[in-house]
């Protein structure tokens, strides 16, 4: 009995001891994988990647530009006087009929006084003279009355004359009374054309006199110099107080919405100009200001510079650029669909470039070195002719640590932004 105790003790102790070190085993296993796969992401570099997507790869040139304002003019007074006021600075841009200058206006708002009492005088008189018109047609009504008086008698006393009922004699004097009345209305038409011929030529004066005053206000017009059109003041040589006539120059403005953008291109590329292609303004950054569109191209070649004359039209909608300033100008002359790629995911290897994929394995993600073509710098990005397609992910970081099938880490993916 006490055997099969002992006996039964031992198996005991033995499973115990195999199941402490399957336990430990075990532990030992999942403890190596750890640091295994620890030390795997230890060794995979973190890169960014980005997405490639589909955009629009230009054909370009690049030339210095200079701009042109359609409008500039020097402004000059249209009459004499001293500066009393300046309203504008130099350089401001200003609305069309902005005030700007002030000649002082007190001579000619006395002249406007003058010739408004003139013309009110004048009115007057005009007045008086149709007033006193009115008796005389009174008079000539009245004598017109009389005269058809008189040629009732007369031909009532013809009658009884013919009847032998009056002498001649009184027959006679009837007719002088006629004749008489007559003489009389013609007088007092006479009187009428008279007078109104005296108010036509008052009329006529006071017509004078009211367009001498409409002269006189449209000319104080003249004492204050608006803009005449929208655009951009440039120097005013003058100050208040100066003394200034017609052949001064008080200030200039030029107008710069919008503005012309001159080019001389290679007569080689005449081929391929055309009106409405579009030129991009960029800035000192390189950064896109704006499109214009060609809208002049020369018939003629520049003998001396081989080169062709183009003009292209920029709206200039923030002001930012002014005229006679130059500016880089890119000719778009073509574009095609392709993808561009951030100058930063290029490496070069032994006089060529390469781009690093991100490709995904049974267990990692690598980057795997690829050649490719590229083509003109725009906007930060290189165009790709060749070697990458849509979609595909590349590394834009991290670059020098990398060769053909490093083991990559993702930090962030982000897509490339397509030209537009």
């Amino acid at each position: 009995m006490s055997k099969s105790i002992s006996t039964l003790r031992g198996v005991s102790y033995l499973i115990s001891t195999v199941l402490i070190l399957t336990f430990a085993g075990a532990c030992h296993s999942v403890d190596s994988n750890a640091k295994a796969e620890k030390a795997q992401a230890t060794a995979a570099v973190r890169v960014k990647l980005a997405s490639v997507q589909a955009g629009k790869v230009r054909n370009t040139s690049e030339f210095i530009g200079r701009l042109e304002s359609r409008r500039s003019i020097a402004l000059h007074p249209q009459v004499d006087g001293r500066v009393a006021q300046i309203f504008v600075q130099p350089g401001i841009e200003v609305a069309v009929g902005t005030p700007l200058i002030q000649i002082n206006p007190d001579r000619q708002q006395a002249e406007i006084t003058s010739s408004r009492a003139a013309a009110a005088s004048a009115q007057a008189d005009v007045e008086s003279a149709k007033a006193s018109l009115i008796p005389l047609e009174a008079d000539r009504r009245a004598k017109a009355s009389d005269v058809a008086l008189q040629q009732q008698q007369y031909d009532r006393y013809s009658t009884l004359y013919q009847e032998g009922a009056v002498s001649q004699e009184v027959l006679d004097g009837r007719r002088n009374n006629l004749d008489n009345a007559k003489a009389e209305l013609d007088a007092a038409k006479a009187r009428i054309e008279a007078q109104r011929s005296i108010i036509a030529s008052k009329e006529k004066v006071f017509q004078q006199a009211a367009a001498n005053v409409r002269g006189q206000q449209v000319e104080l017009q003249y004492y204050q110099i608006i803009a005449p059109f929208a655009g951009t003041i440039g120097n005013i040589p003058i100050k208040v107080g100066d003394y200034v006539s017609p052949s001064t120059q008080l200030a200039t403005i030029t107008q710069n919405h919008p503005l012309e953008v001159n080019l001389s291109v290679p007569s080689e590329r005449a081929a391929d100009l055309r009106p409405g292609m579009t030129v991009q303004l960029i800035n000192q950054q390189g950064k896109l200001i704006g499109n214009s569109q060609v809208f002049f191209i020369s018939p003629n070649v520049n003998n001396q510079s081989e080169s062709i004359s183009i003009k292209a039209l920029y709206t200039n909608p923030d002001g930012r650029l002014r005229a006679d300033q130059q500016v880089l100008s890119r000719v778009i002359w073509d574009e095609r669909p392709g993808v561009l790629v951030p100058t930063a995911a290029i490496s070069r290897l032994g006089g060529k470039d390469f781009v690093f994929v991100a490709q995904k394995t049974d267990t990692d993600l690598v980057a795997r070195q690829r050649p490719v073509i590229l083509g003109e710098v725009e906007d930060g990005n290189y165009q790709v002719i060749e070697g990458l397609k849509p979609g595909e992910q590349i590394v834009v970081s991290g670059l020098q640590q990398l060769s053909d099938g490093t083991a990559i880490l993702s930090e962030a993916m982000k897509p490339i932004a397509s030209s537009s």
